[in-house]
């Protein structure tokens, strides 16, 4: 998720402990009161800490961040131990000032802690790009292929309550510039089809007056509802999404033997109805990689909708589309799965690219490699992000060569159900 979201998921944690302390009698002075609410944001930014040797400051480049991003830290061992440690800075902070901190407020911030940077995993996990947080006891990766990765229904359930709950402060002019960003990009972006982008106009303006007449309480209280039943919404659908691909999976007669591996879904932004899908099958010869559009309660939110909703934005664009290698979709097409395109090769091109160092560690990563021969070796993409132009894009030189000198993490890689690999040998 963005970091935006994490923040936010961090300060309704931090209002829920510093309400349950004061129903509980208890007096929340002022820097326990902002202790609370920093330790929610940092500990549930905590685990992006793996991008201070992933990203840019140690330049590992773009395998490294593909490896070790969503890393280490983004483990429930991690998180674990992190939050000790910015429990025990927060506890110093609030006594350096000389003010008491009772068993019960210790206490609190602790839970602050270690749900904060436990919510960072959660929230990482509800889209397409995936974590593996029972590393070292389990390396697969989980994806939970339900909330786009910038997710405006979490901004704006999550923004007016805390806002009212800040009558000073840094988060009183900044939470209503959030809020003001999120709807400009709603309205301006051209990413959300025009008639969500109403409805959550529509909701943001009465969802803020409206929370300036609810208890403090009641405020955290229905933030949190209201995340909650968004992202149990879209896992309802994401669930029916997928279920509807695997009933569309109807192959013609030469493929009769393909089974379903994976599919990989993303909602359009703010909108339940309407989802993209990479669409991993294969046989025991053949590996094949196809896109499709998905309207999994097509009785209210149209194929023909969702098409016209996103003519040129980014379920508009096939990922595929430009693919000179692109073969006719041999599945049946249905009132709720719109097939676009498709690209196959072998398993045995699959794990001849596995045998090179690069595409050794990028399988690690990759959920959906997609591979093109060029001059001087391949082009290889993961098709979740794109082809040519994505983050995750790298260029192989064959032959294969040694593995010496790549720190690769123990991840089992996603396709090792086609590869028949599961971890590092």
């Amino acid at each position: 998720m963005d970091n935006v979201t994490h923040g936010l998921a961090g300060l309704l944690i931090a209002d829920v402990a510093e309400q349950s302390l004061t129903r509980r009698g208890l007096s929340v002075g002022t820097r326990l009161r902002r202790a609370l609410s920093v330790l929610g944001i940092v500990a549930a930014e905590f685990p992006d800490s793996d991008l201070i040797y992933s990203g840019p400051v140690l330049d590992m480049g773009a395998l490294g961040y593909l490896l070790h991003h969503r890393g280490h830290t983004h483990t429930i061992v991690w998180a674990v131990v992190s939050a000790m440690l910015l429990w025990l800075v927060a506890r110093w902070w609030v006594q350096r000032a000389g003010e008491q901190l009772s068993r019960a407020a210790s206490t609190t911030l602790l839970v602050v802690a270690l749900v904060g940077t436990l919510s960072h995993l959660l929230l990482d996990f509800t889209n397409s790009y995936g974590v593996h947080p029972f590393w070292p006891f389990d390396g697969r990766w989980f994806y939970g292929d339900a909330v786009f990765i910038v997710e405006p229904w979490l901004w704006l359930v999550a923004i007016p309550p805390l806002w009212w709950n800040r009558p000073r402060g840094i988060g009183r002019w900044l939470l209503p510039f959030f809020l003001i960003v999120i709807v400009a990009a709603i309205v301006f972006l051209g990413q959300v089809a025009r008639d969500v982008s109403v409805v959550l106009v529509v909701f943001a303006l009465l969802w803020t007056v409206g929370q300036r007449f609810v208890s403090a309480t009641g405020r955290t209280i229905s933030g949190v509802v209201a995340w909650v039943l968004v992202t149990v919404g879209f896992f309802v659908a994401s669930s029916r999404a997928e279920a509807r691909v695997r009933e569309a999976v109807v192959v013609a007669s030469a493929a009769a033997s393909e089974r379903v591996y994976d599919v990989s879904l993303n909602p359009g932004p703010g909108d339940w109805g309407c989802w993209s899908a990479v669409v991993v099958t294969g046989t025991d010869t053949t590996y094949r990689v196809t896109t499709a559009v998905v309207a999994p309660f097509s009785g209210v939110r149209s194929l023909a909708t969702c098409r016209t909703a996103y003519q040129g934005g980014r379920m508009g664009t096939d990922v595929l589309g430009d693919l000179p290698e692109r073969a006719v979709v041999p599945f049946v097409a249905t009132t709720q799965v719109m097939w676009r395109s498709t690209w196959r090769s072998s398993r045995r091109a699959l794990a001849a690219l596995y045998a090179t160092c690069e595409g050794y560690a990028a399988l690690h990563f990759m959920r959906v490699p997609l591979f093109i021969a060029t001059g001087s070796g391949l082009s290889l993409d993961d098709a979740r992000f794109g082809l040519g132009g994505g983050f995750s894009h790298m260029d192989v030189p064959q032959p294969g060569c040694s593995r010496e000198g790549y720190w690769i993490p123990g991840w089992v890689p996603p396709r090792g159900d086609v590869l028949g690999a599961t971890d590092n040998p």
